[in-house]
């Protein structure tokens, strides 16, 4: 029996456990193994199958050409933990999943910018309140053949919206493949890659629906191929050891 694959999932040092939670959930429905990566702990000598950056505060705007807020409240340790780790993802062509600020993230570490404030440059109803952003929904349409489309089996879907800031222009080799009605970008994906996703919305919260289950099914899925074909290149059945730049941070 193969082992199930090691799925990280990225949070801030403190805080943020519910959402956290939801997403450790999907992955075990799954059939992976999470793994919770911090600033404080963030496991960079460890071996990964796949990767989840999860949502939370805002990128430091200075990482894609903004300009810090006085009001804000930034995670500059979260920032270069989840920028290892996602720049490590992508040149081992391991599976990665983006979470509204991950998917930020993603964009931002491949050379995109944001936008710091949506309401500021789109026409929006946006929920604000708690019970707003657990029941509000929203309409967006994804792009025919995307990544996204293939998992989900659609090409329009609702989904939730906990969200202050999106993506602006894209990142180098990234392609936006889902938008609301108002042009704001609620999905990007790098077709070079079997999985590399990021979504603007959280479908964690809404895994009681089969479509946003499968994006975390597809994620597990993708990683386990991926450690079966390492295995069998390297003719090993045990997962391979880290590299030598995965023992810290840069």
């Amino acid at each position: 029996m193969s082992e199930k694959p090691v799925i990280g999932i990225t949070k801030p040092t403190r805080g943020d456990f519910f959402a956290y939670a939801a997403i450790w959930l999907a992955v075990k429905r799954a059939g992976g193994r999470p793994m919770k990566l911090t600033a404080k702990h963030p496991k960079t000598d460890q071996w990964i199958s796949g990767l989840v950056l999860g949502g939370g505060a805002d990128i430091y705007p200075e990482l894609y050409e903004g300009q810090p807020r006085q009001a804000a409240s930034y995670d500059r340790d979260r920032d270069e933990m989840e920028k290892f780790w996602a720049r490590r993802a992508h040149d081992e062509r391991l599976p990665v999943l983006g979470i509204c600020r991950g998917a930020q993230l993603l964009n931002v570490v491949n050379g995109g910018t944001l936008y710091e404030n949506i309401n500021d440059v789109f026409e929006t109803e946006y929920p604000s309140s708690l019970p707003g952003h657990m029941f509000y929904r929203k309409a967006i349409d994804i792009m025919e053949g995307s990544l996204l489309a293939r998992i989900t089996g659609d090409t329009s879907r609702v989904v939730n919206s906990i969200h202050k800031q999106a993506v602006n222009r894209p990142g180098d080799g990234l392609k936006v493949t889902a938008k609301e009605k108002n042009g704001l970008i609620q999905a990007i994906e790098d077709p070079e890659c079997a999985y590399y996703l990021g979504v603007q919305f959280h479908p964690e919260f809404l895994i009681y629906r089969k479509g946003d289950q499968k994006i975390f099914d597809a994620l597990v899925n993708a990683a386990t191929e991926r450690d079966a074909q390492r295995r069998e290149a390297i003719g090993d059945a045990r997962p391979p050891s880290p590299p030598d730049s995965a023992r810290s941070l840069q």
